[in-house]
């Protein structure tokens, strides 16, 4: 299948670069006017309308800032996103979504998400699959704060919302090779248009990545920190007469493995950030893939919609857990663990025509899921000695309305509310090991179901065409659940963490001045949650979930576009986010064995949630000749001091947290009137080594364990449209 699926890639992307030269050109004039950014067009709110008369905080990343960026997967927008990141494929928590400051280490199956990917109005359930690839994206809508009366699920701190390129009335296509670095060989490409005109159309699109890693173990040879991964999207347009059906379907493979833990204290210790040494090989997979089925017809008050999904998800991980090439306590511990997810969901969605001073969205929305994981331990070879074993079904039913009125041309009030209902069935069992003090667990089950209605309101005033102001209220909802990893709890009853709420508070302006050549749009907010759902690595007492009393997030963003000319575009951004517990007395950094009393972590900053964030970048298309234009790119992407536990450890001299960085990237390079280009290209021009991560290691809490992103990369990249 791999290879098949890397033929086709490689035959796709070659027809693109073959039929561009045929293409018709792209005039200068036809630039100016995409650059003059009038009118980003955005679906956030489930009907076609303008970005700056959306009263929410939204940032939009089209087709040309993808390309400009020289980005491949979702998670390459980091930094680009201020108040917003997905966490890339290959490790423990890939695809987890932070915005504003929430994370979610999903990295069990009781714990969801606060914020939710949606691709083409399916959301996705499980995170591992949530670092998409880009190749056919039209665009990359980023949503802060809580949706749930606009999209199905019930999200708390936001979502990302993916809109992929759908098959017209002509043929187009883009596709592009890319070699660099570390042995980088990468292809990908779309191609979509009419097989029968006005009634049946088709868009193929494919990737595949690979690339060597840059962490090397020393013992096993194995390479960590690498790319492997394909995948293909397909899409089936119908259009027999007043009806228009859109089915699509997904698939992707991801072997890519993350770089290892590295113990940087005690016995264990290998010099080199980029060396370790194990006595097994890690492993790390995802694969997974779905369908749907849209179907939408106007029915004269509006278009009435119905998605129909259903998605599949399997990961599998293999660890050593000991860190050491010959384990002086337990011997070789490993484990090897299989997590399998399934999802079915349905909606119903009638919005209704926007002529008239009211207009609405009404929906209804199911989503069942069942979430399998079965984690064993290995010790001294032998199989099974501990484990996990869960089964979690969920089944959430929703209605929701959303509506705007026009009271003058000038003053828009907007009301909406959602009703949710969650049920969740727990059937667990955990095998002990008493050398660790983990006890057995038997065979358990529970059950619970949460509800909650979630209002939202907002005034937004239009000083005129190309100044609004907008206050919002809302409300977020997200069910409870269980923890069931390896744990030191006896009971299901202990396991179990509370539903938590958010009320967000939000103001913004957005204007457009200069004949709309520069765009600049402000957002405050102030977030006050109960409940919170807060994961953490306690030491000897494993990764428990607990709820957090209460806490505030009070933030400002920034978004700034300038088009100076029509051969230049500046983009900036910035974030402020204080986002911090008021009370939350938490198990001490030790657990609870002992006695030990409770720790209050009251006024702290949320773990991995940074204060500032800012992004800058440039890009450059001026003509060289009639037929030759130069492309040239620059962004700097900064973030704050991070930490990376609410104990603020610091053991044998290592704080657990991150000081503030940068990086730099660059692109230069020509392109044809006629879609032809090529290009090289600097990711982390300043060969900036980032702390990812510090931890205690999670067998014996002894010693300090880093993670470290990337080096620098160079490369070329070869590419063509028509």
């Amino acid at each position: 299948m791999r290879k098949l699926l890397s033929s086709s890639a490689i035959c796709a992307t070659l027809s693109v670069l073959v039929a561009a030269p045929q293409a018709r050109a792209q005039t200068q004039e036809a630039v100016s006017s995409s650059a003059a950014l009038g009118d980003i067009v955005v679906t956030a709110r489930k009907r076609t309308e303008s970005l700056q008369d959306v009263p929410a905080s939204i940032q939009v990343v089209g087709e040309a800032q993808i390309k400009a960026l020289n980005v491949s997967s979702l998670s390459d927008l980091n930094g680009a996103t201020p108040n917003a990141s997905i966490a890339p494929n290959g490790g423990p928590n890939a695809g987890s979504i932070t915005i504003r400051g929430i994370s979610s280490n999903t990295r069990n199956a009781g714990f969801e998400a606060g914020a939710a990917l949606y691709v083409d109005g399916v959301y996705q359930g499980r995170p591992a699959g949530n670092d998409q690839d880009l190749v056919d994206i039209e665009r990359v809508e980023v949503l802060r704060g809580p949706q749930g009366t606009l999209y199905g699920k019930n999200t708390t701190a936001g979502a990302f919302n993916l809109t992929t390129v759908s098959p017209g009335d002509s043929w187009t296509g883009k596709g592009f090779v890319r070699f660099g670095s570390r042995q980088l060989a990468q292809v990908a490409a779309y191609a979509a248009g009419p097989l029968v005109p006005d009634v049946l159309g088709a868009k193929i699109s494919v990737y595949r990545r690979v690339q060597d890693g840059y962490q090397k173990d020393i013992n096993t040879g194995e390479e960590y920190g690498n790319t492997d991964a394909y995948g293909v999207r397909g899409q089936l347009r119908f259009t027999p007469g007043e009806w228009t059906f859109d089915l699509r379907g997904d698939y992707f493979n991801d072997e890519g493995n993350s770089p290892q833990q590295e113990p940087v204290s005690g016995p264990a210790v290998i010099p080199g950030i980029d060396t370790v040494a194990s006595n097994i090989k890690s492993v790390r997979t995802a694969e997974g893939g779905g369908a749907s089925l849209t179907a939408a017809r106007d029915v004269g008050i509006g278009e009435i919609s119905s998605i129909s999904a259903w998605r599949t998800l399997k990961t599998y991980s293999v660890t050593d857990d000991d860190f050491y090439v010959v384990a002086p306590i337990f011997g070789t511990v490993s484990h090897r663990w299989l997590d399998k997810a399934r999802q079915f969901s349905q909606e119903l969605r009638l919005v209704s025509n926007s002529s008239g001073p009211f207009s609405y969205v009404l929906g209804l929305y199911y989503f069942n899921q069942v979430v399998k994981a079965d984690r064993p331990f290995d010790v001294f070879g032998l199989t099974d000695v501990f484990f996990d074993k869960v089964r979690i079904d969920t089944d959430s039913y929703a209605a929701f309305a959303n509506a705007d009125y026009k009271i003058t041309d000038q003053l828009t009030f907007t009301a909406g509310l959602r009703y949710t209902t969650e049920t969740k069935k727990l059937d667990f069992e955990q095998k002990g090991f008493a050398p660790t003090g983990y006890p057995d667990v038997p065979r358990s089950f529970d059950k619970f179901t949460d509800s909650d209605l979630s209002p939202t309101a907002s005034l937004k005033y239009d000083f005129s065409q190309d100044i609004n102001v907008y206050v919002t209220v809302s409300r977020g909802f997200k069910a409870g659940g269980w923890n069931p990893d390896i744990t030191k709890r006896t009971t299901v009853e202990g396991i179990y963490f509370d539903a938590e709420k958010v009320t967000n508070y939000e103001a913004g302006l957005r204007t457009q001045f200069l004949d709309r050549k520069l765009t600049v749009n402000i957002t405050g907010y102030h977030m006050d949650y109960g409940n919170l759902q807060i994961s953490q690595f306690l030491g000897a007492d494993g990764f428990v979930i607990t709820n957090a009393g209460k806490a505030v997030i009070d933030g400002a963003e920034l978004e700034v576009i300038a088009l100076p000319a029509t051969w230049l575009s500046l983009r900036a951004g910035g974030a402020y986010n204080d986002a911090h517990y008021t009370q939350f007395n938490s198990s001490p950094p030790g657990g609870i064995g002992g006695g030990a009393p409770l720790v209050s972590y009251a006024g702290q900053q949320f773990t991995n949630a940074p204060k500032f964030e800012a992004y800058i970048s440039g890009d450059i298309n001026a003509p060289i000749n009639d037929a030759l234009d130069l492309v040239l790119h620059a962004d700097y992407r900064y973030q704050s001091k991070v930490y990376f536990d609410d104990a603020r450890t610091v053991k044998d001299g290592f704080a657990y947290s991150r000081d503030g960085f940068g990086l730099l990237n660059a692109r230069v390079g020509v392109q044809t009137d006629s879609g032809l280009e090529v290009s090289f290209y600097a990711q982390n021009l300043t060969n900036k080594r980032v702390l990812v991560n510090r931890a205690s290691d999670i067998l014996t809490a002894s010693m300090v364990v880093d993670t470290y992103g990337a080096p620098r990369e160079f490369g070329v990249r070869v590419g063509a449209s028509f």
